[in-house]
């Protein structure tokens, strides 16, 4: 069965936008293109620019990450205050070392470069486990980078995750055809996101560990989507995020069409290169 493809549509009503919003995928698409090109032609060797504003971004999908999982209130000011905390502290707090261990991760393995086109060939479970290692490092996630042989389901969700039995053998197939669909470089806007989409919504079903799945799933779909946008891709808005996904859930059996998922990445994807240009002053 194919786990990753494109024979579905974005979705022509967007269900969390005003009906009077008649901006459609292919407006996006478009748009998309367009800012890429010119915030490529504005930076070229820009790099100290390019630098402090990725820089920024990452912290702000930092507090964004942190703060929809874990229900607080952070700001840059705080982040700040808790990366500055040294790792060699035995009391560090369960926030600090969330923190630190996600902002640790995403500079390990996003370079501070736009729309950096990462390899496919490292695109395997075993990365998906030692982002989980990164992630759930200095005691924060027991057990972290193993994945979990007890069956979990949501809190307060008649949905259960997975059979454990089953989390290898489907890992390696979810894997190996996204690497055979994304690899050579060519992939247009529109497969990578549907790409993309079938990706998120069948790793984050497979639930392969016990806790931490949410942020390495973030992580892994921005490394995906690496050659079209800033990275790591923040998905701006949290509770229809997680609406877009149980609706993919719900129907993971096939036929699998995570339409409206897909659309709301299509539009985090926008928003981040929109705000690129707003930033910077890119007249565009």
């Amino acid at each position: 069965m194919a786990l990753i493809h494109s024979k579905f549509n974005f979705l022509e009503q967007r269900w969390w936008k005003p009906k009077y919003d008649e901006r459609d995928a292919q407006y996006y698409i478009s748009e998309i293109n367009r800012l890429q090109e010119a915030i490529l032609s504005t930076l070229e060797g820009e790099t100290e620019l390019m630098l402090g504003y990725i820089k920024l971004h990452q912290k702000r999908y930092l507090i964004e990450c942190i703060s929809a999982e874990s229900d607080v209130n952070l700001n840059f000011e705080i982040v700040e205050q808790l990366l500055n905390k040294t790792n060699s502290d035995p009391y560090l707090s369960r926030l600090t070392k969330k923190v630190q261990n996600l902002y640790d991760t995403i500079e390990y393995i996003f370079p501070t470069i736009f729309f950096p086109n990462l390899p496919m060939n490292c695109f395997t479970p075993l990365f998906a486990q030692q982002l989980h290692q990164q992630v759930g490092g200095n005691g924060l996630i027991d057990n972290a980078g193993q994945y979990r042989t007890t069956f979990a389901k949501p809190a307060q969700e008649d949905f259960c995750y997975m059979d454990p039995t089953l989390i290898e053998k489907e890992l390696e197939k979810l894997f190996r055809q996204c690497r055979e669909n994304f690899e050579g470089g060519d992939l247009k806007l529109e497969e990578a996101v549907k790409f993309s989409a079938c990706f998120l919504a069948h790793f984050l079903y497979i639930h392969p560990f016990m806790n931490g799945n949410g942020r390495v799933a973030r992580l892994l779909l921005s490394y995906l989507l690496s050659n079209f946008t800033v990275v790591p891709l923040s998905l701006y808005t949290g509770d229809i995020y997680l609406d877009c996904l149980r609706e993919a859930q719900r129907y993971h059996e096939p036929p699998f069409k995570p339409s409206a998922l897909a659309t709301f990445i299509l539009e985090n994807v926008h928003l981040t290169s929109h705000n690129i240009c707003a930033t910077l002053d890119i007249g565009y």
